[in-house]
């Protein structure tokens, strides 16, 4: 399921306005919303330190997502990326995930299972085998709709704006 033309241009103009990695940060929190939107629970967006995005699905499964956004066909995933992972998953048996953003006309999330993760520049069609698709699937319109529906507050009120959001939706925010 690709990325709507809008949803491109969304990002595209938060990105000229807030910069790309301020854009990342809000994909991240804009994905958290997302996450909630499918009925996940028990979501936390983290600012700084540690993995970016837990959440719980009704079916039990959990989820510990590291966020990245890029432009082009590779990642850097750094070390603290993969090990903070991996203490997620044996801490608390969260399934860690690697969530990728790929900003163009016909993006779309890749949510790849990320147990065996390496640090460094990972190439994203080497992600393909470990993708969740349904998971993938429930997502990406959610995306779209948050997007849609946050994008003049987070134009103008860049991540406090979004952190109010994620409060105000009963999301964890870790600063």
């Amino acid at each position: 399921m690709t990325m709507k033309a809008h949803v491109f241009e969304y990002l595209s103009a938060l990105g000229e306005r807030h910069g790309r990695r301020e854009r990342g940060k809000l994909c991240q929190k804009l994905l958290a919303i997302s996450l909630q939107m499918t009925g996940c629970t028990s979501i936390t967006e983290r600012g700084v330190q540690g993995v970016d995005v837990d959440a719980c699905r009704a079916n039990g499964e959990k989820y510990s997502i590291e966020v990245k956004t890029t432009e082009g066909d590779t990642v850097p995933v750094r070390k603290k990326d993969v090990l903070g992972l991996g203490q997620r998953a044996r801490q608390d048996g969260y399934l860690p995930l690697l969530g990728v953003l790929r900003i163009g006309v016909f993006s779309e999330w890749c949510l790849a299972k990320a147990g065996s993760l390496k640090a460094g520049v990972v190439l994203m069609d080497s992600l393909r085998p470990y993708r969740l698709r349904a998971l993938e699937n429930v997502i990406q319109p959610s995306f779209e709709k948050a997007v849609a529906e946050h994008f003049e507050g987070a134009m103008n009120g860049a991540q406090s704006y979004l952190d109010r959001v994620l409060r105000e939706q009963g999301i964890a925010v870790e600063l």
